[in-house]
Formats: structure tokens, sequence, C-alpha cells
């Protein structure tokens, strides 16, 4: 299975938010995703690059590529939550009830606020520690680990 890859705003105090929380999640290792997650900055050439070959020209704070398919707004967020525990993933489904236009709707009025409610992260978390925001289906990988599946992206990102 191919690593779920998740570009967000590195700039953004919420984006960075999300990936730490995620990562406390993730880094305890769970059985519900075999899937590997990677996080990479949308500023990063590697974001760019995703960010581009996506056409995403407008980018708003997260975007998930599985399996070769871009998922955004809250499209990308519910890919999210399903890779999390068990009442994570209930609510997601919850919130499949609600038609997407509503869901991205709300999505679109959070995004647009972001930075002026939580303002800009002081550091991009994500850069500073590549193998800290890259997790496994056992946890927390090694950098090496880390790299390989970045460049194993990359490849599929062509």
């Amino acid at each position: 299975m191919t690593p779920l890859v998740v570009i967000v705003d590195g700039d953004c105090a919420l984006c960075i938010g999300l990936v730490e929380w995620m990562g406390r999640r993730l880094a305890k290792g769970t059985p519900v995703s075999p899937q590997t997650v990677i996080f990479v900055p949308g500023q990063s050439d590697v974001g760019g690059e995703v960010l581009r070959r996506a056409s995403v020209n407008d980018f708003d704070s997260v975007l998930v590529v599985s399996d070769g398919v871009v998922l955004t707004e809250s499209s990308a967020v519910l890919a999210l939550a399903s890779i999390l525990p068990w009442w994570y993933r209930a609510l997601a489904g919850a919130a499949r009830i609600v038609p997407k236009g509503w869901r991205d709707a709300a999505y679109r009025a959070v995004a647009s606020r972001r930075i002026r409610i939580w303002g800009r992260a002081a550091v991009c978390a994500i850069d500073s520690r590549v193998a800290g925001a890259t997790y496994g289906p056992r946890g927390l990988l090694d950098r090496a680990e880390a790299r390989r599946l970045l460049v194993l992206a990359r490849a599929l990102e062509r």
C-alpha cells in the first residue's frame, strides 16, 4: 500500500497543530491503518511539486494524496480521520452524511480565517523533524525509512 501523503500549510499554526495532534496518536502505532503517513509542508520543494502535479493553484491548508487520488477540503480531513481510532472514524462516517457542498463550505469558512484566529506557526515543525512527521503502522519511523518513503512518494507522483 502506498503512503498517505498529507500536504499542510507550514506557516499555519492550526495546520502544524493538526500534524502534532495526529503525530501523538500515530506515534503510538495503530492497528487501524496499515498505511504509512507522511506529512509535508506545502512550502517545501516536495510539497510544491506535489501541488504542481495535482494542478492545485490555490492551496488552502490541507491536501491528501492517497493511491494517486488527490483529496481536498473536507474530503482530505475525512481521509485523515479514517486512519485514526474508531471514534474518529465514527465521527467521519457521520460527517459523510452531510452533503459534500455543505462540508466544503464549512471547511472553507475555517480555512479562510485560520491565520486570523490561530495565527502563524513560529516554526514549521515538519521541516525541522522529518522523521518526527513520518509515521508507520507501528509508530514513529527512523530517518532512513522516512527518507525512503519520501523518495517512494515522489516517484508515485510522477
